[in-house]
């Protein structure tokens, strides 16, 4: 769907990916981004109380609002370590401060993988001569494969647009198939452009773009304890962006765009996914009202495995909607089918019943193909309000149980 999607580094960043061994699997497992000089930063960290060990230190570190390299690796979260995951994570960014010639102070950190097991320290240490080496503008691929666990494809988004004249690049790479339902960023995400911004232009630009992209997605609803989203801008291509500078609002759209379509692939390659979809509430008194219906139906176990099969049983949307915690008239609400193309709208529940317009085996078998398709819409409408909120979700498969069932054999 995005595969074809050329990809436009950004000035003054070059990236490696390589085997360090940290994986059973002979596959790349260390990753690195670095700018070639000191870049802006901001970032937005899980919601989970359980942090793990690379979240506590760059939850610090980025408060300087600089950042200079990023560490990543898979295979292991570094979670659930105590002092000890602390104590670890810290001796590979020692070494790699050592190494590129910059303050540890100026080195994020980002891990996924296994929570609870030993972290590899030394393995990261001595892989990163090589990782260094290996550094160079056209590394994205690789440093995108080494940050990969049970994702089957890549997730790279890029847009070139032009601001007073000149070109300005914006690269967003993520990694995420399982345990998601970030409620702030993707499982990781890291995002770079070469314009120039300060540390607050970015944390604004996040805290704009974060809630309607990765804080709409679940794949199972649970939240990792490592989610982390990292913006960094190093100014490589001399312009300037600031709410009140020429460009902004189309920076700030094309950084929108890189993020919606991120979280998108997140969720189409969901562990087991066979189709992602859309859930729409409308009409509710509140945001937060129609945003507690929308994450409970767009996290309805029950929904989801139904609509692996391309079952248009309603019945379990009204239950979710009706456990939100959300108080409304059931007598008042209603249910659509949206196409993917937006052309064929079924209305299936009118008025707390099975809607007079879907009766009978044809009306389902049109309904089931809807389902059958990658991206339709469930629309749940309210007439209590003017609010709505909408969630990207997706089926769930018995590939789902038995991925995770052996996720560390």
């Amino acid at each position: 769907m995005w595969s074809a999607k050329p990809i436009y580094p950004p000035k003054g960043f070059l990236f490696s990916g390589i085997i360090a061994g940290i994986k059973k699997k002979h596959k790349n497992d260390l990753g690195l981004i670095l700018s070639q000089k000191p870049a802006s930063a901001s970032a937005v960290f899980t919601t989970n109380v359980f942090l793990a060990a690379p979240v506590l230190i760059s939850k610090q570190r980025i408060k300087a609002g600089t950042a200079q390299a990023i560490l990543v690796n898979s295979g292991n979260a570094n979670a659930g370590l105590g002092n000890e995951g602390i104590v670890s994570a810290k001796k590979t960014s020692k070494a790699l401060a050592q190494k590129l010639g910059i303050k540890e102070s100026m080195i994020l950190l980002a891990s996924t993988g296994v929570i609870g097991e030993k972290f590899p320290a030394e393995k990261i240490k001595n892989a990163i001569p090589k990782l260094v080496q290996n550094l160079n503008p056209d590394g994205v691929l690789e440093f995108t494969r080494a940050i990969m666990t049970t994702d089957t494809r890549e997730k790279i988004s890029s847009r070139k647009i032009q601001i007073q004249g000149k070109d300005v690049r914006i690269l967003g790479i993520a990694k995420g198939a399982g345990m998601i339902q970030p409620k702030m960023a993707t499982m990781l995400g890291f995002l770079m452009t070469d314009a120039e911004a300060s540390p607050d232009t970015l944390n604004q630009l996040l805290k704009q773009i974060v809630p309607h992209t990765f804080n709409r997605i679940t794949i199972d609803g649970d939240t990792s304890t490592n989610d982390s989203l990292f913006l960094l801008a190093n100014g490589a291509s001399k312009v300037k962006i600031a709410p009140d500078k020429p460009g902004w609002n189309r920076f700030r759209n094309a950084l929108y765009q890189i993020c919606l379509e991120l979280a998108t692939m997140m969720v189409a390659d969901g562990e087991g996914v066979t189709r992602y979809f859309y859930v729409q509430v409308n009409g509710a008194k509140s945001k937060s009202d129609a945003e507690k219906i929308a994450r409970q139906i767009a996290n309805s176990p029950l929904l989801k495995t139904a609509i692996s099969a391309s079952d248009p049983n309603w019945g379990r949307i009204i239950a979710a909607a009706g456990i939100a915690g959300v108080k409304f008239n059931p007598n008042h609400a209603s249910v659509f089918l949206l196409s993917p193309n937006g052309k064929n709208r079924m209305e299936i529940f009118k008025h707390g019943a099975r809607s007079k317009k879907y009766r009978g085996l044809k009306q389902e078998k049109r309904a089931s193909k809807i389902l059958s398709k990658n991206g339709f819409k469930i629309i749940f409408h309210l007439e209590s309000g003017k609010e709505s909120f909408e969630m990207i979700s997706c089926d769930l498969t018995e590939q789902y149980v038995r991925i995770n069932a052996s996720y560390r054999t």
